[in-house]
């Protein structure tokens, strides 16, 4: 999976860098510790996230680079990715709901942009 040239315009990101990995099971995991299990049924629809959001964003805490990828299901669902500097690629972090206010406010201030479908 990559970030797509055409999102990392919509951002105005100016990075080489596209490739995204991630693991499952440790995804899984991950999402069971934090008690996230309202998006543990989404784990298989990480590809499709990635590939038809229908949001992004970038998070700018502090000076690391994190992207955001959410898709409206039942539930509005947040993939967070972040720069693995040691690999030179993106990892995804996390998984989890964002409820409509949320979701709203994020795109009232430009956080979240609409991705047009091609």
């Amino acid at each position: 999976m990559i970030v797509k040239d055409s999102i990392k315009k919509l951002l105005g990101l100016e990075t080489d860098l596209s490739e995204i990995e991630y693991s499952r099971h440790g995804l899984k995991r991950h999402l069971e510790k934090r008690k996230h299990y309202d998006v543990l049924k989404y784990v298989d629809n990480v590809k499709e996230m990635i590939e038809n959001p229908d949001y992004v964003g970038i998070n700018r805490n502090g000076n690391k680079l994190a992207l955001e990828y959410v898709k409206c299901y039942k539930k509005n669902v947040l993939l967070a990715l972040k720069v693995n500097k040691t690999k030179d690629k993106f990892f995804i972090v996390s998984m989890y709901s964002i409820n409509d206010y949320k979701l709203n406010s994020r795109k009232f201030s430009g956080r979240l942009k609409k991705v047009d479908k091609e």
